[in-house]
């Protein structure tokens, strides 16, 4: 019997062949959809999960009150580490570690640059379960001048060595004496060397000290929590310990509490992370696997419109098998068989694509997704689970339709198309199909407006032609030689040295106060290292004031920030608001502390407000500080004409300068655009989740619009032959489909202008949304729909009537 069902199924694939492929090609985008959105949530849900002590893992982090507000860091101070193990004796694992973005490493003659360096002390490898491949990392990172590599570092530096010596900045010499495995990709920790804890300095934080509790930069405490310890005792106990370390101001405006380890990669309120992963977030899992699930179910909807419109072909089968003894649980069981055999299909298909375009996925979306079917269980019960899904609510109600029929009435053909064919739900699921495709299609439009401001907002500074390159020696020697070198060539029309360009993710942040008032009226302030050059080579505006000068430059020591050292400050508009000045006047020859060692020091002049992050956030209020040992980037302003001759020329003179070093450069327009990166991804996605929904939409579309023409050949004929045009005979097709897609429309446009909200509500600096998205998404979706529509019913329209009335 089961050999006879199969080549029915067969025989039927074949006979409605063009229904069938509509059909795979509809379920094979659901199901690719599916399992690609399957394999992003599982692996964001997956970070960090191979560590033992998953469960008992907790990071500390630190929460700041001041009279800005609240802010939430996950780095604490250097000292916290040393201090939490003294005082916490039952708690006796506890890890530090520092984060360094990159390094330049020599070995021999060889240098390369290393991104995710991290400093970490004996106890790392006891917290985390990261694999050790050879060295004793318990004994070595207590010691000064060790390092582990990992094993795709080691293959690169060490060249088939076993042991080898790293000049890591020029600063430190260190010993490789082990090698580690890879970090895992679903890890929030990544790192590509690991430098032990006693070969930490000051040099590696622009030479801030690194035994003061008013320094936090990049530093991280880990914990394992005993099983007879509770989070709330900790963050009492915390309490206390505090104000044994902190003065007691700064203990009534800060908090230490534990994070656990299930919740880093999700919580974009402690966002830094020691390997700059970046955060996810649970709702954007939620959105994606709702849209998964929608465009799976218009996928669905073409199937169930297709079967239930096919249903008068199949109609004096049913009756024949009625007739002789089927019944309705073997019909339905046989039909839903049959959309197993297609969903089966469909699912292959889809897995080879899915690998197909997993590598270009990837590297679109910055994740290291496998399709492991074999030995990813998990995985491999969700495509089982989907293949069900899908049999089940595409092919249950077309079953149960067509196992229903009476056979005495189909055997007399007193059953018609329009009777049987669920006519009302067919029209119900396409004013759900095309409801869904107009909220991608409008949130695609207002995504596209809202990245076009973001490009053409003005950010208070210029940014054409300009190029930023790495400063990896701050000597002022150095650093004049270099301009000395680079302003001979009259394409360079400006060179300023800095801690980077106005809007930069090379920021720090402190607190703020007037010195006349104390420390009880701190604000929040970001902190900005600037050369007398900076305010030319980038076009910012003095509001009023001077400007730094060459006087103020020397006055300051370019070593260490030190108590003695003489500073003068410049402010932007925000932070003299921020400090209650209606005059930016008023705020000159006025003293302010910083948390810089709280150093005092005049306001000498105050600029034009510019963003100085992302436009996702407000103004914050900006102090520029002439401090030469923060200048970590030449920020060079060049002649656009003979652009390549010129970057020839200054790798020229800057290799010349800095020949240990490696050259390397950046646009500014570059680097401002990686802000928006998720952003950009964001409206990919929508474009090509909008895509595949309309295009799903319009698959049905033409099938049903076939059907319809072949149900309708004997009308069209009679009509040509009463005169009617092309037109009135498309527009027949058409009427229907077009009040379907209105009302579909009514429904689409408020639920897209609620969530576009929504996503608006995120950005400091938005759109107001226009009218004109939802006029553009509604005429968009009828134009694409009258082509499919109309591309079969011209072909109707123009046949012989001869052809279709002969037999009348």
């Amino acid at each position: 019997m089961i050999k006879n069902y199969l080549i029915l199924t067969f025989r039927n694939f074949v006979r409605n062949s063009n229904y069938t492929l509509i059909n795979i090609l509809g379920l094979t985008i659901g199901v690719t959809a599916c399992v690609i959105i399957f394999l992003l949530i599982t692996y964001d849900l997956s970070f960090d999960t191979f560590h033992s002590k998953y469960d008992s893992i907790y990071r500390i982090v630190q929460d700041s009150r001041s009279a800005s507000g609240e802010s939430r860091e996950s780095t604490t101070p250097y000292p916290l580490g040393k201090a939490f193990r003294n005082d916490f004796a039952d708690i006796p694992l506890a890890t530090q570690m520092h984060f360094q973005d990159e390094v330049l490493v020599k070995i021999g003659d060889d240098k390369m640059k290393v991104e995710n360096v991290i400093f970490a002390d004996s106890l790392f490898f006891d917290v985390f379960d990261f694999k050790v491949l050879s060295g004793n990392p318990k004994a070595e990172l207590g010691q000064p001048g060790k390092v582990f590599l990992t094993k795709s570092l080691a293959d690169k530096l060490l060249k088939g060595k076993e042991h080898a010596t790293l000049k890591i900045d020029n600063t430190i010499e260190v010993e490789v004496v082990g090698i580690v495995d890879d970090p895992p990709p679903a890890s929030h920790i990544n790192f590509s060397m690991i430098v032990s804890w006693p070969s930490f300095t000051p040099t590696f934080i622009g030479g801030i000290p690194i035994d003061r509790w008013t320094v936090t930069a990049s530093g991280f405490v880990y914990i394992v929590l005993p099983a007879n310890k509770s989070v709330a005792d900790v963050d009492n106990q915390l309490e206390t310990f505090k104000t044994r370390y902190l003065s007691k101001q700064d203990a009534a405006q800060r908090t230490y509490k534990l994070q656990p380890l299930s919740d880093i990669h999700f919580n974009a309120l402690y966002k830094s992370n020691p390997g700059e992963t970046p955060n996810a977030s649970r709702s954007d899992l939620l959105m994606m696997g709702v849209l998964g699930v929608f465009i799976l179910f218009i996928a669905c909807i073409n199937f169930i419109n297709l079967a239930t419109a096919l249903a008068i072909r199949k109609s004096k089968e049913i009756g024949i098998r009625k007739t002789l003894g089927a019944r309705r649980g073997q019909l339905t069981l046989y039909f839903l068989g049959e959309t197993l055999m297609l969903t089966m299909i469909a699912v292959l298909i889809s897995l080879c694509i899915t690998e197909w375009l997993l590598p270009w996925l990837n590297g679109f979306l910055e994740r290291r997704l496998d399709l492991n079917l074999l030995s990813n269980t998990m995985l491999l019960s969700f495509v089982a689970i989907l293949m069900v899904f899908v049999t089940v609510l595409s092919g249950f109600y077309p079953a149960m339709i067509l196992s229903g029929y009476n056979p005495a009435i189909v055997l007399k053909n007193k059953i018609t198309s329009q009777g049987s064919s669920g006519v009302a739900v067919r029209k119900i699921l396409v004013v759900f199909q095309f409801s869904i495709a107009q909220v991608l299609i409008i949130g695609t439009l207002i995504i596209a407006e809202q990245m076009h401001y973001f490009r053409s907002k003005p950010l208070g500074f210029d940014t054409e032609a300009i190029i930023n390159v790495p400063v990896p020696d701050k000597s002022r020697q150095r650093l004049q030689s270099l301009r000395a070198r680079l302003e001979a060539n009259t394409a360079i029309k400006g060179l300023s040295f800095s801690l980077g360009a106005p809007t930069s993710t090379s920021n720090f942040n402190s607190g703020y106060f007037l010195s006349e008032e104390g420390p009880e009226n701190t604000y929040y302030i970001g902190v900005k290292p600037v050369d007398r050059f900076y305010c030319s080579v980038y076009g910012i505006k003095l509001k009023a004031g001077r400007w730094f000068t060459e006087a103020d430059e020397r006055m300051a020591e370019d070593s260490v920030i030190r108590d003695g050292d003489k500073y003068v400050y410049i402010l932007n508009e925000s932070a003299v608001k921020k400090l209650g000045f209606h005059s930016i006047e008023d705020i000159l020859g006025k003293r302010i502390n910083t948390g810089l060692l709280r150093n005092s020091a005049e306001v000498v002049g105050v600029v034009e407000d510019f963003h100085s992050a992302s436009l996702h956030s407000v103004i914050e209020p900006v102090v520029m500080i002439n401090y030469p040992h923060f200048y970590y980037d030449a920020g060079i302003k060049v002649d656009a004409a003979n652009f390549n001759e010129t970057i020839k020329f200054i790798e020229k003179e800057w290799s010349a300068v800095f020949p240990e070093s490696n050259f390397e450069y950046e646009f500014l327009d570059d680097s401002l655009g990686k802000l928006y990166r998720k952003d950009e991804r964001t409206f990919t996605l929508f474009k090509i989740f909008a895509g595949v929904s309309i295009f799903i939409g319009c698959l049905g579309l033409y099938g049903l619009i076939s059907f319809m023409a072949n149900q309708k050949l004997k009308e069209v004929g009679i009509r040509k032959v009463m005169g009617a045009s092309v037109a009135s005979i498309v527009m027949l097709f058409s009427k229907e489909f077009i009040k379907l897609i209105l009302i579909a429309f009514v429904i689409a446009a408020p639920i897209a202008w609620y969530c576009m909200h929504e996503w608006l509500s995120s950005f400091a600096y938005r759109i107001d949304i226009p009218v004109y998205v939802f006029i553009l998404g509604l005429f968009g979706t009828l134009l694409i729909a009258l082509l499919t529509v109309s591309y079969r019913s011209i072909r109707s329209a123009v046949s012989n009537p001869a052809d279709t009335l002969r037999t009348e």
